[in-house]
C-alpha cells in the first residue's frame, strides 16, 4: 500500500471520529425528546423518523453528479457543509418566540431535520465511494471495522455528554425552558461536524481515472444496479429488512419515554451501552469479513439484531429494565454496518464507478424505510386504540406488545432473503455443504 493511501486512511479515521462526536451530540433521540417537549404526537414522531429517509431517496438520482477524484471530493465537502448549516438553524427555530406557534416551530424542526439529513446522505454517499478507493479489497474489511470503532468511541462519549447536559440543565435551571437543554447540545454537535471536514480537506482525492461527471456515463451503466440479478437479491433483503425495521420505529421511540418513563439521559445511556458493544466487536467483525466474507457475518449479526423487539415485549412499567436487552442485542449492528458497504462494493462491477450501486441501494431501501415508518406511525395509533389483541392460547397483547411481536418475527425472517445473496469471492455455505456431502457419498461407495 502506498504512503498516500496510508495517509488517506488515517485522515478517514479522524474524520469518522470527529463526525461521530457531532452526530452523538445531535442524535435522533435528542431531537425526538425536543419534539416531544414541543408537544409532538405519534404521527409527528413518525415524520421526524421518516422524513430524512424520504428525501434521502433522491440520493440515487443525484449520485450521477458525485463524479470522481477532485470533483467527488468537492461534492462531498459541499454536501456536508450545507448539512451542518441546516443543523445549526434547528435550535433557533425551536425557541418559543421565533415562530408564531408551537406547531409552526415543530414543522420547521421537521423540515430542517429533513434537509440536514438529505445533504448529509449526499456527502456520505460520495464519502463511501471515496473510502472504497482508499483501501484495497484485501484490507477493506479491517479498514471499515477500525473506522467504525473510531466512530463508536466518538458517539458513545458525546451521547452521554448530551444526555448528562440535558439532565443537569433541568436540575440547575428548573425555571428555564427545557428546550434549551436539548438545543445547546444540538448546536455543539453541528460545530463538531464542521470540524470533521478538516481531515477530508487534507485527504487526497485518490483517483487513477480522470475526473468526470457520472451523468456522462451511458444509460446502461446508470441502470445497471436495477438490472443486476446478484445485486437485486441484496436489494430484496434490504427492502424487506428496512420495511419491517421502519414499521416499529415510532413504538420503539415512544414506549420507553411515555410508558416506561425513561429520561433522555437513560435512553442515551442505553445507546452508549450498545455502542460499547459495537466497539468491542467491530475490529473482529472486520477481520471475519476479510476471512469468510460479508454475508456470513451479516447473517449471524442479523439473527441477534432481530431479537431487539422481544426485549421491548418483556419490558413493563413494573419491570422496565428488560429493555436494556434490546440495546445489548443491537450491538450486533456492527456486523451489518461493516458488512453491508463491503458487500455492495463487491457486487459493483469491477473497474467502474460504485456510486450508482451505493446510491441505488441506499436510495431504494431508504424510501422503503421512510414509507414504512410513516405507516408505522399510523399503525401505532390504530393498534393502541384497538387493543388488546387476542393471540389464541398465547393470551392477549396490547397494541405496543403486538407491534413488538410483529417486529421480532419479521426482522428475523430477513435472514432467509440474505441467505439468497451470492457474494463474489466468499465462502458459499451451500456449495461447501454440497461438496462435503458429495465427498461423503464417494467415501461410502
Amino acid at each position: 500500500m502506498s504512503q498516500m493511501r496510508r495517509d488517506a486512511i488515517q485522515l478517514a479515521y479522524w474524520n469518522g471520529l470527529l463526525w461521530a462526536v457531532g452526530n452523538g451530540l445531535a442524535s435522533t433521540t435528542l431531537v425526538v425528546y425536543l419534539a416531544l417537549d414541543l408537544g409532538a404526537k405519534g404521527r409527528a414522531i413518525g415524520w421526524i423518523l421518516a422524513a430524512p429517509q424520504l428525501v434521502g431517496t433522491l440520493r440515487w438520482w443525484l449520485s450521477r453528479w458525485v463524479g470522481r477524484g477532485s470533483q467527488r471530493k468537492r461534492f462531498c465537502l459541499a454536501s456536508y457543509a450545507v448539512s451542518v448549516a441546516l443543523l445549526l438553524l434547528l435550535p433557533v427555530v425551536s425557541a418559543p418566540d421565533v415562530l408564531p406557534t408551537t406547531q409552526s416551530s415543530l414543522a420547521a424542526l421537521v423540515v430542517l431535520w429533513c434537509g440536514y439529513h438529505f445533504f448529509e446522505y449526499l456527502g456520505t454517499m460520495a464519502l463511501w465511494s471515496w473510502l472504497g478507493e482508499m483501501a484495497p479489497p484485501r484490507v477493506r474489511g479491517r479498514f471499515l471495522g477500525r473506522r467504525e470503532a473510531w466512530m463508536i468511541v466518538g458517539r458513545l462519549v458525546s451521547m452521554m455528554a448530551a444526555g448528562g447536559f440535558a439532565y443537569l440543565w433541568r436540575r440547575w435551571q428548573p425555571e428555564a425552558a427545557a428546550w434549551l437543554g436539548y438545543s445547546i447540545p444540538a448546536a455543539a454537535g453541528a460545530l463538531m461536524m464542521l470540524l470533521a471536514l478538516l481531515p477530508l480537506v487534507k485527504a487526497p482525492a485518490l483517483d487513477a481515472v480522470s475526473s468526470r461527471c457520472l451523468s456522462k456515463n451511458t444509460n446502461a451503466a446508470w441502470w445497471q444496479p436495477a438490472l443486476d440479478r446478484r445485486f437485486g437479491r441484496l436489494l430484496v433483503f434490504g427492502c424487506w429488512f428496512s420495511f419491517f425495521n421502519g414499521l416499529t420505529q415510532s413504538v420503539q421511540n415512544i414506549y420507553p419515554a411515555r410508558i416506561l418513563g425513561f429520561s433522555l439521559l437513560a435512553m442515551l445511556g442505553f445507546r452508549t451501552l450498545m455502542r460499547l458493544g459495537q466497539l468491542a466487536i467491530a475490529p473482529e467483525v472486520g477481520r471475519l469479513v476479510d476471512r469468510i466474507g460479508n454475508r456470513p457475518v451479516m447473517m449471524s449479526a442479523l439473527a441477534v439484531v432481530a431479537c431487539g423487539p422481544a426485549f421491548f415485549l418483556l419490558a413493563t412499567p413494573e419491570s422496565p429494565w428488560w429493555v436494556v436487552g434490546a440495546f445489548v442485542a443491537w450491538a450486533a449492528y456492527a456486523g451489518l454496518n461493516v458488512g453491508l458497504p463491503g458487500l455492495i462494493l463487491k457486487l459493483s462491477p469491477a473497474g467502474s464507478d460504485n456510486a450508482p450501486h451505493l446510491g441505488f441501494y441506499f436510495g431504494v431501501t431508504g424510501l422503503v424505510y421512510a414509507v414504512s415508518t410513516l405507516l408505522g406511525g399510523e399503525l401505532f395509533d390504530w393498534a393502541v386504540s384497538r387493543g388488546p389483541w387476542q393471540l389464541g392460547q398465547l393470551g392477549s397483547l396490547d397494541g405496543y406488545g403486538a407491534l413488538f411481536l410483529l417486529g421480532w418475527v419479521t426482522r428475523l425472517s430477513a435472514i432467509v432473503w440474505l441467505s439468497r445473496v451470492v457474494e463474489p469471492g466468499a465462502w458459499q455455505w451451500r456449495q461447501w455443504f454440497l461438496r462435503r456431502h458429495a465427498v461423503a457419498l464417494d467415501a461410502e461407495v
